[in-house]
């Protein structure tokens, strides 16, 4: 039972080093419940994406931003002929206290996926996630 619970700690996100299984189980059953909901999230992002292929109308942006514990990821799919500035993007993460790990653009006929992975710079400060959302919300892409 031990050595199970420990492969179950070694899977999750990062985390205090000391929990109780309960936590534990608690814990890993959020994060299964958050997957899923982002797998889904991801399958409608692919469905736009495929439908998009065939029309040449203009995409209006969506941004979904998701947020495990200290990590948090934004995701942007818009037309090709969209204006932001990824800079503009970074900033507000790295505002609210985020350090961007990595960034991925995908650019598929006429719409552009830009999926952006932060975590939190000071594991005790954390990231302000509610204060990011609505800054990435308000941000003007057009």
């Amino acid at each position: 039972m031990k050595v199970l619970c420990s492969n179950l700690f070694a899977l999750l996100p990062p985390h205090p080093t000391k929990m109780s299984i309960h936590e534990l189980v608690e814990r890993a059953t959020i994060y299964v419940n958050q997957l899923q909901q982002r797998t889904e999230e991801l399958k409608q992002m692919k469905a736009q994406l495929e439908e998009g292929q065939s029309t040449a109308t203009r995409i209006s942006p969506v941004i979904n931003i998701t947020d495990l514990d200290s990590t948090i990821q934004v995701n942007l799919v818009a037309g090709t002929d969209m204006n932001f500035a990824l800079c503009d993007i970074i900033s507000i993460l790295e505002e609210e206290g985020a350090q961007v790990l990595s960034a991925t653009y995908h650019n598929v006929r006429n719409k552009v996926v830009l999926s952006l992975h932060s975590q939190a710079a000071y594991s005790r400060i954390g990231i302000q996630n509610s204060r990011v959302r609505d800054r990435l919300k308000r941000l003007q892409i057009s």
